[in-house]
């Protein structure tokens, strides 16, 4: 451990008193051999240097522990010195410890920074591929009407649903009920105002629709009807074939297709797609 005082001094003292005792003991030793033979006492000269010397080494005694206690103080003092020595190089250990692992982390964070930075310019360049891609595709003229929502004001036996117009199924076959289903209202032609809605499901730039009639029989059933892409009315039915293909102008969007059956007749299709592109936000217009 770190000696914060005085050591010189301490061990001077030591070394001085160590004397005085050697000279007392030689003195005891000559004085006995001169008189070993008599009985004498010893001279008393040789008596009082004994005494001196004595009474030196009790000074000399007083005064080292004078010194000692001035260096230390008690025991539990120095204990106590002595730990807070040690705490404090340990301080000072953590301190340093403390610093090179703040450096450590600046240095990471530095680091981290520039890959970060680095991570931001790599997103920003897929962001852009990304957005490029989307703008594509949102510029092609696709399928946007297959698997959507649909709705029709009733249903014919609670089976010839109106989602059979957006399923994807448009064959040959004359089974209805079976391989071909068909969208088909309540039958009866006392019955008006039979309505098909397909919510697109976004707002999107309407191209062409098409319908495909049932082949199995009563074509003629949708005379009559008229197709709309929101507000915007794209044409009629007034021939009975096995396609229609109605074309919207170059600015017609609409979030929802309305079939409408404007006479007291029934309507079924097999199949009713809608081809556009987007979608798109209100904000873009």
């Amino acid at each position: 451990a770190e000696w914060p005082l005085r050591p010189g001094i301490c061990f001077y003292s030591l070394s001085k008193m160590m004397g005085l005792i050697l000279q007392i003991v030689l003195l005891g030793l000559l004085s006995n051999v001169l008189y070993a033979d008599s009985a004498a006492e010893p001279a008393s000269s040789v008596r009082s240097e004994v005494v001196a010397l004595k009474e030196r080494m009790r000074e000399d005694s007083l005064n080292i522990r004078k010194e000692m206690y001035s260096l230390f103080g008690d025991s539990h003092s120095s204990v106590l010195l002595l730990q807070v020595i040690e705490l404090k190089k340990e301080v000072k250990g953590m301190q340093g410890l403390l610093q090179a692992q703040g450096e450590k982390i600046e240095d990471m964070e530095s680091k981290l920074a520039e890959k970060m930075t680095e991570m931001g310019k790599g997103m920003e360049s897929m962001v852009t591929r990304v957005d490029s891609k989307i703008e594509v595709m949102r510029s092609e003229v696709r399928l946007i009407s297959q698997q959507k929502l649909t709705w029709q004001n009733s249903t014919y036996d609670d089976k010839l649903f109106s989602e059979y117009a957006v399923d994807g199924v448009y064959s040959l076959s004359g089974d209805l009920w079976g391989l071909n289903p068909i969208q088909h209202p309540v039958s009866g032609n006392d019955q008006r105002n039979f309505m098909m809605i397909i919510d697109l499901g976004g707002l999107f730039k309407i191209h062409t629709i098409k319908l495909w009639n049932r082949i199995d029989c009563c074509q003629e059933n949708n005379l009559g009807v008229f197709i709309y892409a929101d507000e915007e009315l794209l044409g009629g039915i007034a021939e009975s074939k096995p396609l229609y293909n109605f074309q919207a102008n170059d600015q017609v969007y609409a979030r929802k297709i309305y079939v409408k059956q404007s006479l007291a007749k029934n309507m079924n299709f097999r199949e009713v797609q809608v081809f556009g592109s987007g979608p798109f936000d209100e904000s873009e217009f």
